[in-house]
This record gives C-alpha cells, sequence and structure tokens, in this order.
C-alpha cells in the first residue's frame, strides 16, 4: 500500500470550494471508485487555507492513473482556480515501526 499526501496552499476562498468539491457529486465518491483506492481525508490546517489531501492507495500507479484521469476531466484548471501557491504531492510508504 501506498500513502500520498497532496499539500493544497489555497486562499480561504479557495479551501471552501475544495471542500464543497469534495462532497459534491464529482468529488470523492469518483475518487472511490477508482481501481486501488482505499481511503481519503481532506484535511484544513488552522489558517483556514492550506488543505492536505491523505490517500491511501494499493499502488503508486493506480494512484498516478486516477491523477491523470482527474487532470485530463479539467481538475487540472479547478485548482488553478482555488490555490494561491503551487501544491506538492508526497508518495510515502509504512515503515513497519
Amino acid at each position: 500500500m501506498i500513502y500520498v499526501i497532496a499539500k493544497l496552499p489555497c486562499h480561504e476562498e479557495g479551501a471552501s470550494k475544495l471542500a464543497d468539491w469534495a462532497k459534491g457529486e464529482d468529488g470523492f465518491s469518483v475518487t472511490r471508485s477508482h481501481k486501488g483506492f482505499k481511503h481519503i481525508e481532506l484535511l484544513v490546517g488552522e489558517n483556514n487555507k492550506t488543505c492536505w489531501l491523505y490517500e491511501q492507495w494499493e499502488t503508486k500507479e493506480d494512484h498516478q492513473a486516477y491523477l491523470g484521469f482527474r487532470m485530463d476531466n479539467g481538475f487540472e484548471d479547478f485548482m488553478k482556480e482555488i490555490l494561491e501557491d503551487e501544491f506538492s504531492l508526497s508518495y510515502l510508504t509504512n515503515s513497519g515501526a
């Protein structure tokens, strides 16, 4: 299993739009239907602007296929609208500790 953490530095209105999108019909319900999906959470920082996506996927390739699907279907434009800086994406594995 792979863990994915995405840091999304949104403007305040952008963080709210991201939360609304996640709850909507094109949001996490679509994410949950993709091959290899295990878990997703949207976390919001104390500043009500910075958001983190915490995800679990079977493989990195499953997540990258999903991300490609999203980018091909308008999510990149949505991200440009809500972000005030570049987003970052990290892939992690459990150390077993």
